[in-house]
């Protein structure tokens, strides 16, 4: 069992990533071409609707701190407007995300609709949690609502459009999606 001080020692000095769920220290698999051009277009995309805001939009090099949960993940894609709630004095790791976006690959795409979804719902800042395909053109938009229940909507179509409303700022399909060529 480690504590989660000994995982960020251990995380600050690794040349590999790694989460934390709760004093097990969990390995992450490398990334894709694809899931790393889909994170550029969304990171491309909403950096340029931020500019000049008090919002902030992080890559997938970034920790997500949720205390109730005593974890730590990487979300692809995560950002809020207004002040970033850092962890500690280091800074590499935040708690009050509003809005986080994962890539779903065959190997993750359990898990981020199940067990990380279920941490991420215990962050009381988020209100926008977005599934994304690396296989198809398909994204899931999951919002609380006012009374804390989640809804969800799922777009397939490269004209489709929906907005992060955290972040007054809105995606389409076409945009998420630019360049990408599917395999097979």
């Amino acid at each position: 069992m480690v504590t989660a001080e000994d995982y960020l020692r251990q995380e600050r000095l690794a040349e590999t990533r790694s989460e934390f769920v709760n004093g097990e220290v969990i390995a992450m698999a490398g990334g894709t071409l694809i899931h790393d051009e889909i994170a550029s277009n969304i990171l491309g995309s909403l950096k340029q609707q931020l500019k000049g805001r008090p919002c902030k939009i992080f890559s997938g090099n970034v920790k997500v701190r949720i205390d109730k949960a005593n974890v730590f993940h990487y979300p692809d894609v995560s950002g809020l407007c207004g002040s970033v709630l850092h962890h500690d004095k280091v800074r590499d790791a935040y708690c009050n995300p509003s809005v986080i976006l994962e890539i779903l690959s065959p190997s993750t795409e359990t898990y981020d609709r199940g067990e990380k979804f279920r941490h991420y719902r215990l962050l009381e800042s988020l209100f926008d949690y977005v599934l994304v395909s690396q296989e198809r053109v398909q994204v899931e938009v999951l919002t609380r609502g006012s009374e804390g229940l989640w809804s969800s909507v799922l777009y397939n179509e490269r004209s489709d459009r929906f907005t992060l409303r955290t972040l007054d700022c809105a995606l389409t399909l076409a945009e998420i999606y630019e360049a990408v060529e599917f395999g097979g």
